[in-house]
């Protein structure tokens, strides 16, 4: 059996949303973290891994978010071996994420707001 599972965007929106002890964890780079991430991400970095791994408590809810989820799986299951039992890996990653429907309407009014002020 796979120590963590893999899970759809929808999955992972519903986890964060629908209950507490859910950590969405940004594994990218920081450059491509400070381009653009989910105001809930946490920057998963060498600088915070042993800190993470030491006090997260095992039960919480861990969805990892690589860029196009080819890299996250292998951090979902490095917190596995760690003992914990909630490990999620987001399909198709940050790629993915950023585009899904709900993020695509909200950029959208974003971009009509700010074209509308600009145009007076």
């Amino acid at each position: 059996m796979t120590p963590f599972a893999r899970i759809a965007i929808e999955q992972a929106e519903a986890l964060l949303t629908g209950q507490d002890g859910v950590m969405l964890l940004d594994t990218r780079d920081a450059r491509a973290y400070c381009q653009g991430h989910d105001p809930r991400a946490i920057h998963l970095s060498d600088l915070n891994l042993r800190t993470l791994l030491k006090v997260t408590p095992k039960q919480v809810h861990l969805i990892f978010c690589c860029a196009d989820g080819a890299s996250s799986p292998d951090m979902a299951g490095l917190f596995a071996e760690f003992g914990f039992i909630n490990c999620y890996s987001l399909e198709g990653g940050y790629a993915a994420w950023k585009s899904r429907p709900q993020h695509a309407a909200k950029a959208r009014g974003i971009r009509a707001r700010h074209a509308a002020a600009l145009l007076g």
